[in-house]
């Protein structure tokens, strides 16, 4: 079986991976392998420009390194706190809380972070009738109907809206926060879910092992880029430097825009991207599915200079607060391999869906503009000794309410309309790594599987 698989991020190589074994695939990919996974050289470290490390709650990405043996080379990110950063002061986050809505309400006291009627408010949700959430609900308006809009706008939107670059109005809990939508589902009262969650689909996670919940290669995600192209380079699996601009499906199988016909197709690349690839073979709904730009800028300061709070990993900015900074990892402070004598570096985010400021400005606008924002939540003058902009264009898809619906209704009908191709990516099931690892295994073996029903 020839396979092609229609780009080079972490969900492409994960479908080439899957079928290594068993098929001839070719991986079309103009540019560098691994999408957003990418370590480079910084201030002569490797850093990350895109994702740090990887949830370990979900079991693809610990597979896969394991399968590539990189087993030995995981480290955990140093413990430390997250800080808030709202009305001009850094507020450690309180704790407790799932995907920032809090199980108790005395840490959230105790941080200051709402105003007395925003607690009184929060506090209603012990007492009002249920809120129905049927199959799919916007986050924030669930989080609004249980718990008051500061709750939303203070805890839930900086947390869960940094992940997902985007406001949380209108987000699809299904997609994003099925925890919050399983425990609305339990019980009348979010606070008593939450706070009884048995990892049945409640509020916190199932027992595990004690281990730790973040793990990345100690020389950088682009480590298991770098194994997997190695791994894939001995199998026999052959990376074109090509971009594949249609992909039409003929009597005779999948051709690749010229690049020879094939038995069977991966796409793994955004939604709307695999839209125009496909032309009239593709499901309707496959364009709609929206896109944000973020960048992500690296800044190394004189440690001397600039003093980063001790023992804190980051800092979440609320979109309320008008930043342009949407959050910042110290990342000397959480991966102590990128530190170096006399230097701190810092991962500054940007970028929110209907936030174009950062696209408006050059490289050198957007370093000023953000370092002088970090300065001022840190309370120094410093300048960045060096700096690196990472842009991500159409990086982070936004899940509207109806998402899981909507993608298996495009499933089911590429099914019909092309059973050969499959698809692949953050667009579907979650932009996190282990989402985008378990989406190419998955799409693999569904051509797989439908190749061999094919044949008898």
């Amino acid at each position: 079986m020839k396979v092609a698989v229609v780009g080079g991020g972490i969900a492409g190589l994960a479908a080439a991976w899957e079928l290594r074994a068993d098929a001839e695939v070719t991986v079309f990919e103009p540019a560098a392998l691994g999408g957003k996974v990418r370590t480079s050289v910084f201030e002569g470290v490797a850093v990350d420009e895109g994702p740090d490390a990887f949830l370990t709650r979900s079991p693809a990405a610990v597979q896969l390194c394991s399968e590539l043996g990189l087993d030995s080379e995981l480290v955990a990110p140093a413990a430390g706190r997250t800080l808030l950063w709202a009305g001009g002061r850094l507020k450690p986050l309180p704790d407790g809380l799932v995907l920032g809505v809090p199980g108790r309400l005395a840490p959230v006291v105790r941080s200051g972070l709402l105003s007395p009627a925003g607690m009184a408010r929060a506090g209603l949700d012990l007492v009002l009738p249920g809120t129905p959430a049927g199959d799919d609900v916007g986050v924030g308006e669930l989080v609004t109907a249980r718990l008051g809009r500061e709750v939303a706008d203070r805890l839930v939107e900086p947390l869960l809206g940094s992940i997902h670059a985007a406001p949380i109005t209108g987000m699809s809990a299904a997609a994003t926060a099925p925890q919050l939508l399983a425990a609305a589902r339990r019980r009348r009262s979010l606070f008593r879910a939450l706070r009884e969650g048995d990892g049945s689909g409640g509020g916190r996670p199932p027992p595990g092992d004690g281990g730790p919940l973040f793990l990345a290669p100690r020389l950088g995600m682009g480590r298991i880029v770098q194994r997997l192209h190695e791994e894939l380079h001995a199998a026999g699996v052959r990376v074109e430097r090509f971009a594949v601009e249609t992909v039409r499906v003929t009597p005779a199988g999948v051709e690749m825009g010229g690049s020879g016909i094939f038995d069977a197709a991966v796409l793994a690349v955004p939604a709307p991207v695999a839209s125009r690839l496909l032309g009239a073979a593709a499901p309707p709904p496959l364009a709609a599915i929206e896109l944000t730009s973020v960048s992500l800028v690296t800044l190394a300061y004189d440690a001397a200079r600039m003093e980063v709070p001790a023992a804190v990993n980051g800092v979440l900015v609320p979109a309320g607060e008008g930043r342009l900074m949407t959050a910042c990892s110290f990342g000397s402070n959480k991966w102590p391999q990128w530190a170096t004598p006399g230097r701190v570096v810092v991962r500054v985010s940007v970028g929110r869906r209907g936030d174009t400021r950062a696209d408006e400005l050059d490289d050198g606008a957007l370093v000023d503009r953000l370092s002088a924002e970090l300065a001022a939540a840190l309370g120094s003058r410093a300048a960045p000794l060096a700096a690196r902009v990472s842009r991500w264009p159409e990086a982070f898809p936004f899940f509207r309410v109806g998402h899981p619906e909507l993608v298996t209704g495009i499933r089911d009908d590429l099914r019909l309309r092309a059973p050969a191709v499959a698809l692949a990516g953050a667009s579907y099931g979650g932009a996190g790594i282990p989402a985008c690892i378990a989406s190419g295994r998955a799409a693999a073996a569904a051509v797989r599987e439908r190749r061999l029903a094919a044949r008898g």
